[in-house]
């Protein structure tokens, strides 16, 4: 089969570094397109879409007017290249590809990698019309109703081999994600305050890009006032395979996800980790006999207890080993292709 696997976006969050897996996984058995403004693209695109995170209404309606430039402009691609599936690992590109396939005869079948909830209202039909099947990363995501759907953990990438740093992990702590409300620095800041209280050495590394300026902007204002310049340090966006570089303990204060990677790769090189208790992290952690009480309210009272309990308590034993096999990029591999064999084939 032709497959393109197609995005707007030029950063390497998640749902990119999922694509990218894919492709690689389907290039034996298939003819693979990545087509997207990355290094990595078969057919580099511009990259005419934001980055930021299209978090509030206002952001959504401003982007409007580029979406019919881009579905004009990616259905000439699709004439030209002709994919008899085309799988997208964004909302936006679910948009502007359901849209364009639809002019083509026959029409392509769209693939949907849902890497965050599926959503309600009318939204979320019209995301569900756009597709014909859906992969869901986690249990805890149900697929639009209606739509088949297969269940298909993210796979790890490899694992470049980081020294594990010196001394109390207090010294080393690390949040690894992109610079958002979402992901929750301004409540991992709040709770190394805390944490100074008893434990002035304690430090606080940012690894991820500065997607949403004005939430960079007030954390470093917020960060200034806590009188923490000294103790927390903004590291930029790191290459994936060093993003854990320095850190001997992971925080996860995130409000929402879908299946972190940083999660899963944080847990799979042994680190002590603690996560606040949302349905993704726990969906996350269930089955692998880890502590549930590293998950905890989004208070930052109560992170920084829970960061206090993971460095002073080594993670369970063999947790590491049963991450990397649940998130086998192999197993990954084949049953991505063994499905798309099988969606493609349901009538």
């Amino acid at each position: 089969m032709k497959i393109l696997l197609p995005t707007l976006y030029d950063t390497r969050g998640g749902s990119t570094r999922v694509l990218l897996a894919a492709a690689e996984a389907l290039r034996p058995a298939h003819a693979v397109t990545v087509r997207a403004p990355l290094a990595e693209a078969d057919e580099r695109s511009p990259a005419l879409f934001p980055s930021r995170p299209l978090s509030s209404r206002w952001r959504k309606l401003a982007v409007l007017p580029r979406f019919a430039g881009l579905v004009a402009r990616e259905t000439l691609a699709l004439r030209r290249l002709r994919p008899d599936v085309i799988h997208v690992h964004d909302e936006p590109s679910l948009y502007v590809y359901g849209l364009a396939a639809r002019s083509l005869r026959p029409r392509p079948f769209v693939l949907w990698h849902l890497h965050a909830d599926a959503g309600h209202g009318r939204a979320a039909r019209l995301r569900a019309a756009l597709a014909d099947a859906c992969i869901r990363i986690s249990p805890h995501v149900a697929p639009p109703v209606g739509l088949p759907s297969a269940l298909i953990p993210n796979p790890l990438p490899p694992l470049a081999r980081l020294p594990r740093p010196d001394g109390d992990p207090l010294s080393t702590l690390g949040v690894v994600g992109a610079v958002v409300p979402r992901k929750g620095q301004d409540l991992a800041v709040e709770a190394l305050a805390r944490l100074r209280t008893a434990h002035p050495h304690a430090h606080l590394t940012l690894v991820g890009p500065e997607l949403d300026a004005g939430f960079a902007a007030g954390l470093r204002r917020r960060i200034a006032a806590l009188d923490l310049d000294a103790a927390v340090t903004f590291a930029g966006e790191r290459a994936p395979e060093t993003a854990f570089a320095g850190i001997g303990l992971a925080v996860f204060p995130s409000r929402a996800e879908a299946q972190p990677l940083a999660l899963v790769e944080a847990l799979a090189r042994g680190l002590p980790i603690a996560a606040s208790d949302i349905p993704a992290h726990r969906a996350l952690l269930a089955g692998t006999e880890a502590d549930m009480d590293s998950l905890v309210a989004l208070i930052p009272d109560s992170l920084a207890a829970a960061i206090l309990a993971a460095a002073r308590t080594p993670p369970p034993t063999n947790l590491a080993a049963r991450i990397r096999d649940r998130h086998d990029a192999t197993r990954f591999a084949e049953t991505l292709r063994a499905q798309m064999n099988t969606f493609r084939a349901a009538p």
